[in-house]
């Protein structure tokens, strides 16, 4: 009976030195085993996360990881990943993968798909207009591309509102002209920015980067709400595009008239010869963007 018992014991100290405890270094959730262990699997040990083991003991970590869409991510256990793990990108065992924030998939004008993730989680481009949700929840994308950075005269911010305004233009068909008389009118309106307005009940908490009070106008157009639409609709990039060039596919004879006037007569503004002042920008950010 001794005997068993000592069988067992032996037994139970070897499942406790297996269950090995888990440790956090800068934010990286990591594992307690020896320096030895941690080495040969790629790891780093850093000392003074695992108070009640030997000295040999210290807490192991993979590092950081960045995933082919572009988001940043830890190395860590599939177990202590709240978010998508996503193997192949991390050293160590099996079991350490890259830990990258949930998100649902996006697709940007040049093709390039990516996931709708917050801008501080992105370590490759987040491109504005094309994920629910507030500002600073952009579609990440990973690589180079023609159409990728700044278009001309705009910011980045300016050239993926511009980018999201041309990729709406083919879908209602209005080719690069079209694209040019709603680039003109944004320049115009806006500076291409999304303003809320603070006379437009409700808009101010969605997404917005500038606060307007110009009679009911909203949104990078400055459409007026409810008269345009709602001011979700507004004041989302992609959708206002998409009531502006409705609009402008309405006007008689608009392929053939000039930018500025063809804008004139969907916008029907105060000063209508303010759009054909923006037009050679526009015509230029067009060709880069459509």
């Amino acid at each position: 009976m001794r005997f068993f018992l000592g069988i067992v014991t032996v037994a139970l100290s070897a499942v406790s030195v297996m269950a090995a405890n888990t440790c956090k270094v800068g934010g990286i959730a990591g594992t307690c085993i020896s320096t030895t262990s941690c080495a040969s699997s790629g790891g780093t040990s850093t000392a003074g996360y695992c108070p009640k083991d030997p000295n040999n003991v210290r807490c192991c970590t993979y590092g950081t990881c960045k995933a082919k869409d572009g988001r940043s991510g830890k190395c860590v256990s599939t177990s202590a990943c709240s978010g998508t793990s996503i193997a192949g990108l991390c050293p160590g065992p099996s079991g350490i993968q890259c830990c990258v924030p949930k998100g649902t998939s996006c697709k940007v004008s040049d093709g390039r798909t990516g996931t709708c993730v917050s801008t501080s989680s992105c370590s490759g481009t987040s491109v504005p207009g094309y994920c629910p949700g507030a500002s600073n929840i952009q579609c990440c994308v990973s690589g180079s591309s023609s159409s990728s950075g700044n278009l001309p005269g705009l910011n980045a911010r300016q050239s993926g509102y511009a980018r999201t305004i041309a990729k709406v233009a083919h879908t209602y068909g209005v080719g690069a002209r079209g694209c040019a008389v709603a680039i003109a009118t944004a320049l115009v309106e806006s500076s291409i920015t999304v303003y809320c307005n603070y006379k437009v009940s409700g808009s101010c908490n969605l997404p917005h980067d500038a606060v307007g009070s110009d009679h009911l106008s909203v949104g990078i157009f400055q459409q007026q709400s409810p008269m345009w639409g709602t001011a979700k609709q507004c004041m989302d990039p992609a959708t206002s595009a998409g009531l502006f060039y409705k609009a402008l596919k309405g006007v008689s004879g608009w392929a053939s008239m000039s930018i500025g006037t063809a804008a004139q007569r969907v916008q029907r503004s105060a000063y209508p010869d303010r759009y054909a002042s923006r037009a050679s920008e526009a015509v230029a950010i067009c060709a880069k963007a459509y």
